[in-house]
């Protein structure tokens, strides 16, 4: 059985694969180790791949390091089965590879616009033969909110909601619309750009703050929650097999 970790910006999660086949995921840490370990006695061999946003504390690696059969650890150096086409491998962002990756497994041989929505935005282009050619990022909704609550004067913070857009008849409306439908519009841009140049091109979205976009955007996408896990196992699966 196969364990995927993410240990993220803001939280750490983890999935559980039957080689290709997703069986479940978990967005808290506490208890992997005692998951694990169920499985393991359940009769399952676990092979584990950790990947992090920075750098990994040893209390989260030691501990998986030890109940896991065989362990990788995320790296652009590692055998992946994406190829890297960008300027400085070394500061790309795994989680970047992981998307890319699994909208690789969803969509085979077409060029890609992967775009993740969390803290940051990432907008990521993969060509038809599997090449991340790197892409750009923008400021999350959260990042975007906080900045002009805390680089003006009287602006309050304000949180996102499914349902925004048009005029604000309020201060607390001008700021989410402005955000979010700012967010909408930049995305539908990306979008609309990358079509012109590409016929074939496919669209994949996900990340904790792609349900905002989901019932606004004109553009044809698709919508993936778990995209960061089935590209982490992919990587585990190419790993295995390099092995």
């Amino acid at each position: 059985m196969n364990v995927v970790v993410d240990a993220g910006n803001t939280r750490m999660k983890y999935a559980f694969f039957d080689e290709d086949c997703f069986v479940e995921a978990r967005y808290c840490a506490d208890g992997i180790e005692q998951e694990i370990v169920k499985r393991k006695n359940a009769g399952h061999r676990i092979h584990l791949l950790l990947s992090g946003s920075g750098r990994i504390p040893e209390e989260v690696r030691l501990p998986l390091l030890a109940v896991a059969d065989a362990f990788w650890e995320a790296s652009p150096d590692m055998n992946l089965p994406l190829k890297i086409g960008y300027a400085t491998p070394g500061s790309l962002g795994f989680d970047r590879i992981a998307v890319c990756t699994g909208a690789m497994k969803l969509f085979p041989g077409h060029p890609l616009l992967v775009i993740d929505s969390g803290t940051c935005i990432t907008f990521n282009y993969v060509d038809a033969s599997g090449v991340f050619l790197g892409g750009n990022i923008s400021p999350g909704l959260e990042l975007r909110f906080k900045s002009l609550h805390q680089h003006t004067a009287r602006l309050p913070l304000v949180a996102p909601e499914r349902e925004y857009g048009g005029m604000g008849t309020t201060t607390e409306e001008a700021i989410r619309n402005g955000v979010m439908d700012g967010m909408l519009f930049e995305v539908e841009s990306y979008i609309r750009r990358f079509r012109e140049r590409e016929r074939e091109a496919k669209i994949v979205i996900t990340g904790g703050n792609a349900r905002f976009l989901e019932n606004h955007l004109t553009e044809d996408a698709r919508f993936c929650d778990i995209l960061g896990f089935i590209g982490l196992n992919e990587i585990l699966q190419y790993a295995k097999k390099c092995d």
